[in-house]
């Protein structure tokens, strides 16, 4: 069986990472993209070989959707997909506050629609080894963490209060924090955040720290500032460390790169090609897997993985505020 697929939005970088893998899965048919602006939605939608669409046709001609909207988008995109019994992937963070994260997270429980989030760092072959070694005893007692997800400042909504939610702590919180706790089964207990704008004229934060406790008194430090120049070769990272009483174990999921220069002239002189195993590509496999119904998305972030993950972007941005560190609220 052939499943019917869409992307929900252009907003979001990804989207069109999303939509050519989605346009080359042999059980996928991408049947649309849908989105505010019409000539952006229109670009995209040829460049793939799919129909440009408004939010209720997509809704109507797909078995699911990924969706690529800003933040604050995401509630009401969200209800639309469920009203109309479409299975989808929601771009992270869930919501703009832990109150809307929770709100989508209670409309979801309502539902038999399949429901996930697309963070494709659980789909990550580093980061698998990295937890089946912590499961198998390998690291011992855990006694500190750490982890980076830096990356170039993305501009656009991205930087937006109202849009996203916050700046690179709205941004880059998600996938390290969901990582941690998808490896070693612990909850983020306590936050102290510090954050500054460093690199660029923009109203949110670009740079940020957070100092975190798990619920077995381990302590998580993060690092996920937009702290990448923008000609850097590569976009950014994502790297976690655990050190244990045993051993001190890293994976680093995106270190399978090579460096490509050029003299053409046009252009980066210097790439870093990404040549490992997808994540992307995982994460959409196992969608329409769970669509047809052969998966359960059972590697996949669930939604009320993104509320925890929206409880301590919230909680950092509250230590911010108060200088001090303050209990996450699950």
């Amino acid at each position: 069986m052939t499943v019917d697929v869409g992307i929900c939005s252009t907003d979001h970088v990804n989207a069109e990472v999303y939509a050519a893998l989605l346009s080359e899965l042999p059980d996928a048919n991408l049947v649309g993209i849908s989105g505010e602006s019409r000539e952006r939605v229109r670009k995209q939608a040829n460049s793939v070989g799919a129909a440009a669409m408004s939010h209720q046709e997509l809704m109507d001609a797909a078995d699911g959707v990924v969706i690529c909207s800003t933040n604050a988008a995401h509630k009401a995109l969200v209800d639309l997909a469920l009203r109309n019994d479409v299975a989808f992937l929601c771009e992270k963070p869930l919501a703009t506050s832990l109150a809307t994260a929770r709100e989508i997270r209670d409309r979801c429980a309502e539902s038999d629609v399949v429901a996930g989030m697309a963070m494709p760092i659980r789909y990550s072959r580093p980061m698998r080894r990295l937890k089946e070694q912590y499961e198998a005893g390998a690291v011992g007692e855990l006694i500190a963490v750490s982890g980076v997800n830096r990356g170039r400042m993305p501009g656009g909504w991205f930087v937006d209060p109202e849009q996203a939610g916050g700046g690179a702590v709205a941004d880059h919180t998600d996938h390290i924090v969901d990582i941690v706790r998808w490896i070693t089964g612990e909850e983020i207990e306590e936050v102290y955040a510090e954050t500054t704008t460093r690199f660029y004229d923009i109203p949110v934060e670009d740079v940020n720290l957070l100092s975190m406790t798990l619920s077995n008194g381990a302590s998580f430090i993060m690092d996920g500032s937009w702290s990448t120049p923008q000609k850097n070769s590569f976009w950014g990272d994502a790297d976690v460390e655990l050190v244990g009483t045993e051993e001190t174990l890293a994976a680093d999921c995106f270190g399978y790169r090579y460096d490509h220069v050029s003299d053409t002239g046009h252009g980066r002189h210097t790439e870093s090609i990404y040549w490992g195993a997808d994540p992307n590509n995982a994460l959409l496999r196992d969608f329409v897997a769970a669509i047809r119904g052969e998966s359960t998305l059972a590697a996949a972030a669930t939604v009320d993985d993104a509320v925890r993950t929206a409880a301590v972007i919230e909680a950092a941005y509250e230590s911010v505020e108060r200088g001090e560190p303050v209990d996450v609220d699950r």
